[in-house]
């Protein structure tokens, strides 16, 4: 399942820049380890063409594409016996990112690749291991509720009721074993069925991902 995600960040594939001097445009296309559709280029981003003279970005006429990273960890009841589940980094572009929240079920389709690592600006001799997505599903969206014959029943019968009041059997039916609590349990509905998505200046999320 989704364990925990990045912020969706641009990153560039092809940056445009043009020199006053020259009155040209010249570009550069992009392509790291992670990408599974060119070999690896050159990262520098360049400052000046081959005689030297100064280049201005031009940033509308570049392309980029979002970028996310995330982990996601083996479902509990698959993990061998006696041992933790285990994780995994996964590399996510484009129309992937943002497709998922922490504690959802997905099932993630992509190239197993091993990356070198850095320190200090420099590659060493350790790897890691990434999953690049090519594709993600969302199983618990696929899961069908099982309703019975009785719970049909029981529901049309609560659709009936005009004179009852929704709200409060609701909250009443929060962990009927506890006796009283009517605020705390009011409360506690209304966190679970209330609420409206929030976007926060950084870019997260609360609430409104369904």
């Amino acid at each position: 399942f989704f364990l925990q995600g990045s912020l969706i960040r641009p990153k560039v594939t092809r940056s445009v820049h043009f020199c006053p001097n020259t009155k040209k445009f010249m570009e550069r296309r992009y392509a790291d380890m992670t990408s599974l559709e060119a070999f690896p280029t050159s990262s520098v981003y360049p400052t000046k063409d081959e005689d030297g003279n100064l280049l201005e970005t031009e940033y509308g006429l570049s392309s980029y594409k979002d970028h996310q990273t995330f982990v996601i960890q083996e479902i509990p009841e698959k993990a061998p016996t006696g041992q933790l589940p285990r994780s995994i980094d996964v590399i996510a572009d484009a129309d992937l990112v943002d497709q998922c929240k922490p504690g959802d079920r997905v099932q993630v389709v992509g190239v197993y690749r091993c990356l070198p690592g850095k320190k200090n600006g420099f590659t060493n001799v350790s790897f890691r291991t990434v999953l690049i997505a090519n594709n993600i599903r969302l199983m618990s969206k696929e899961m069908e509720p099982k309703v019975s014959i009785n719970d049909l029943k029981k529901i049309r019968s609560f659709s009936r009721q005009r004179n009852m009041d929704v709200f409060e059997t609701l909250a009443r039916s929060i962990a009927p074993s506890i006796y009283g609590h009517e605020y705390i349990k009011r409360a506690i509905l209304c966190m679970l069925l209330g609420g409206t998505e929030k976007v926060l200046p950084n870019g997260t999320r609360l609430r409104g991902y369904d």
